[in-house]
């Protein structure tokens, strides 16, 4: 299935990887992308990740038949009112939010009739961000969500399913609330995590230099908490009801594993720390 022009709007690490690879892809007539700055459209431009490029919105989606948001999760709703104003009756709208619920909610009532939102997720990314840190190869192998409604057609779900599978994801389906809690817990949670505990180093004045110290478990964590500060402040509040219920459940186990070690309690402590890989073999059998 070949696509005439694809519109990516934000051309920063996920956006930036999507249009490099479906312009290698060979699938896409024409890849355009926007972005404020105009140094990453530039860049783009230069790296022949799109075809072409601009600042203004209007021109972007203009006849495009699939029109990418791959912003901050906090604007995509308003991203899309604005396409909506200015997007053929064929165009599909879809988005790489890592939160999904209230940005579907929001667009089925706002958009109108003839336009569809499919909502994505694809499970990718480094803690890098910008365009050039864009890697054409950064969706093989992995998994991208969609989040479509009772409403959606089944159309324009086949056509964002194929631009993710024509850069090597493999594509699974589920409902908006469904995707929020699960990722409340598997992603947002692990980032909360490595920021608290990175900071929670930081704030140790003595002995000053604890982190030339860390292993790799602490280089994980380090890594994790490189990640945008303004994408995953705006991703924990998008998501603020998960992310708060995965910080409790958090809190409940660390406390656990805290009074285990107060009480000097070894056999019980060894029992839960091994909680998780007696789950995991039980799985397996």
């Amino acid at each position: 299935m070949t696509v005439k022009k694809v519109t990516i709007i934000g051309l920063g690490l996920i956006g930036g990887s999507l249009a490099w690879a479906l312009k290698k892809s060979g699938l896409v007539g024409e890849v355009f992308g926007v972005d404020l700055d105009s140094e990453a459209v530039a860049y783009a431009l230069k790296e022949k990740m799109i075809d072409a490029g601009s600042v203004n919105l209007e021109v972007g989606v203009e006849d495009s038949d699939i029109v990418v948001i791959a912003t901050y999760v906090g604007i995509i709703p308003r991203i899309a009112k604005t396409v909506a104003s200015g997007a053929s009756a064929k165009t599909i709208i879809t988005d790489v939010g890592s939160v999904k619920r209230k940005i579907v909610e929001e667009l089925e009532s706002a958009l109108p009739p003839h336009l569809h939102f499919v909502g994505g997720h694809p499970i990718a990314g480094t803690e890098r961000s910008g365009v050039w840190a864009a890697d054409f190869n950064l969706f093989q192998g992995k998994r991208c969500i969609l989040t479509p409604n009772s409403k959606t057609r089944p159309e324009p779900i086949a056509k964002v399913k194929n631009i993710w599978e024509s850069v090597g994801a493999t594509v699974f389906t589920m409902d908006a609330e469904t995707h929020d809690r699960i990722f409340g817990f598997v992603s947002h949670l692990p980032h909360v995590v490595a920021y608290a505990l990175v900071n929670s180093i930081a704030s140790q004045k003595q002995p000053p230099n604890m982190f030339d110290f860390g292993g790799g478990g602490l280089r994980d964590y380090t890594r994790i908490a490189a990640s945008s500060p303004e994408m995953w402040s705006d991703i924990f509040l998008t998501n603020r009801g998960n992310v708060l219920e995965s910080i409790q459940e958090f809190k409940k186990a660390l406390e656990k594993i805290e009074g285990l070690i107060e009480k000097n309690n070894s056999e019980d402590l060894r029992e839960e720390l091994n909680r998780f890989l007696n789950s995991r073999q039980n799985e397996d059998r």
